[in-house]
This record gives C-alpha cells, structure tokens and sequence, in this order.
C-alpha cells in the first residue's frame, strides 16, 4: 500500500528562502525514484497562491520503502539541516505521514 509524506513549509516573507535538499539528498531521492520505491512524480511541490506557504509531497510504494528512506544517512543530515535552516529563518513547519 502507497505511504504518502508531506512537508508543509511557511515562511515570514517571500525573501526568505524555503528549504530544499542537497545535491546529495537529491541524488538520494532520485535513486529511490529510479528503484521504483518512490512514484515518478518524484518531490511535488506546491507553492501557494501568496508564494508564503510550501507543500513538498513524496509517495512511497510501500511503508517499508518509506522507513527505508528515512533510514538514510543523508536523509537524516538533510532533516537536520532543515529544521536549523527552519529555526534561523523563521520558517513555521509541520509533516504529515501517510495523507
């Protein structure tokens, strides 16, 4: 059964930059895209209409891919580095499993 992810970033203003992985993070996501583990779709981001709020959604075939994602060293690293990029930036965040 498909395991859904969503991440829901908003910021105080537009100058303020969203966070967004890596280069390492991204080729991370795109090996499991390439395993089939998550859809093709990849990353869907959602920007809203007032550009201040971000929905980044991934689906995963499985849970089990899904905790084989999070598992991941430079999955860890890239949480770890958005929520200081989050905290220094004023940047409210919330994630949503299985949505």
């Amino acid at each position: 059964m498909a395991y859904t992810q969503k991440l829901i970033q908003t910021r105080p203003n537009t100058s303020v930059d969203f966070f967004t992985q890596n280069a390492e993070g991204v080729a991370k996501t795109n090996e499991y895209i390439s395993a089939g583990k998550i859809t093709a779709d990849g990353i869907v981001d959602v920007i809203s209409e007032d550009q201040l709020t971000k929905t980044s959604t991934m689906t995963f075939n499985t849970q089990d891919d899904y905790d084989e994602y999070r598992a991941e060293d430079i999955v860890n690293q890239n949480k770890d580095a958005r929520v200081i990029h989050c905290q220094n930036n004023s940047i409210s965040w919330s994630r949503e499993d299985n949505t």
